[in-house]
Parts: structure tokens; C-alpha cells; sequence
């Protein structure tokens, strides 16, 4: 099975550096460039199946490739959506830190184990996008190819699954407009790379 993994375009909250998790923001004029760019990438690699989160701009960044292959169904798979941040969901870092800054600075100091109020906590992130992806594996057929538009995060969390249980979370880097592929047999990883 091929596995591509996407992030979805830029958004505004990207270009404005806001935390956003389950916000479900939009893809701005940028963004939809990317996709555009991203279609024209991923349709030579003939997929089969497409997934996307519910949040509107992963479904957003599959439209330009979704009308070169209309008949490729589609699944929306919530377990790849981005970690949620609660109440500092559509605020900058520095306006979390004035409103909340005792727990901005214990969330800096452990960002993967310390959960502030009313935010998802990462190990719970974590376990549903690994849910999600066992799903999907268990769901696919050898021959398949698989394209999922998602998110930074969850992307992450799917490569430390699949490739490199040791990779640093922080340090992984998906630019948007551009693809990752994991090639499995027998759900075994064979071999994976970023194409830029």
C-alpha cells in the first residue's frame, strides 16, 4: 500500500501564527495555490482513495485534485484531526501568555505532558490518531494507493507511528504543497520519503 501524507494549505491563522487545533478555519488565497500545486503533484501518483479530516481546510486543499479524479471516493476520518487548544484556539503566543501565563509557561517547559485547562492533552491526541491510522490500514488493500490531507500535527504523530518512533515531535517539518509517501507491505513500512 502507498500512503501520502499532506498538510492541508495555508490558512490565515498560519499566516498570523495563531493556535488553531479544531478551529475550522478556511484555506486563504495562498493556501488554495498550494493545493493547486499539490493536485498537480499527487495526480501522477494515480490514488485510489481519498482522505480528509472534518475540518473544512483539509477538505478545502483536496478540491483542485479532487476534480481532476472525481470518481475517487472519499472518507472523512475525524482521528486525523489536529490536537485541540481549547480556549487558546485563534490567539498568538503572546496574547496566551498575557491572558494564561502560568500555564503557557508550564506548557512551554513540558509541551507533551503537561495539559493546560481545556485542552486536549497529547497523549489523548496522540491515541486517537493512532486509532484512526490502524483503522485505515485495517480498512485498505495492499494494492491501494492513499492519499490523506491532514494536518501538521497529526501528520507528525503518523510519522513517529510508522517511520521514526524516536523522530522529535517539535522537529518534524511538513511544508504545506508538498507530500510525503509511505510504501507498506503486509503493513510493514518499506520505505519513505518527503517529496519537496
Amino acid at each position: 500500500m502507498k500512503l501520502i501524507l499532506a498538510r492541508h494549505g495555508e490558512t490565515e491563522f498560519n499566516r498570523l501564527r495563531k493556535f488553531y487545533g479544531t478551529a475550522n478555519v478556511e484555506i486563504d488565497e495562498k493556501g488554495k495555490e498550494q493545493a493547486k500545486l499539490l493536485a498537480t503533484k499527487v495526480n501522477k501518483l494515480y490514488p485510489t482513495l481519498f482522505v480528509v479530516t472534518n475540518l473544512k481546510r483539509t477538505v478545502q486543499t483536496l478540491v483542485p485534485l479532487k476534480e481532476q479524479r472525481p470518481t475517487v471516493p472519499t472518507i472523512v476520518l475525524p482521528d486525523f484531526a489536529e490536537k485541540g487548544f481549547g480556549c487558546w484556539e485563534g490567539l498568538d503566543a503572546n496574547e496566551i501568555e498575557n491572558r494564561y501565563p502560568d500555564e503557557w509557561e508550564k506548557w512551554l517547559a513540558a509541551p507533551l505532558t503537561y495539559t493546560p485547562p481545556t485542552i486536549e492533552a497529547f497523549s489523548d491526541f496522540k491515541e486517537r490518531v493512532n486509532y484512526g491510522l490502524r483503522w485505515l490500514l485495517d480498512h485498505t488493500m495492499e494494492n491501494d494507493v492513499v492519499f490523506v490531507v491532514a494536518h501538521l500535527g497529526s501528520i507528525r504523530i503518523i510519522y513517529q507511528e510508522l517511520v521514526d518512533p524516536t523522530a522529535d515531535f517539535y522537529s518534524l517539518n511538513f511544508p504545506a504543497s508538498c507530500y510525503s509517501v509511505i510504501n507498506l507491505k503486509n503493513g510493514i513500512v518499506q520505505n519513505w520519503y518527503l517529496n519537496q
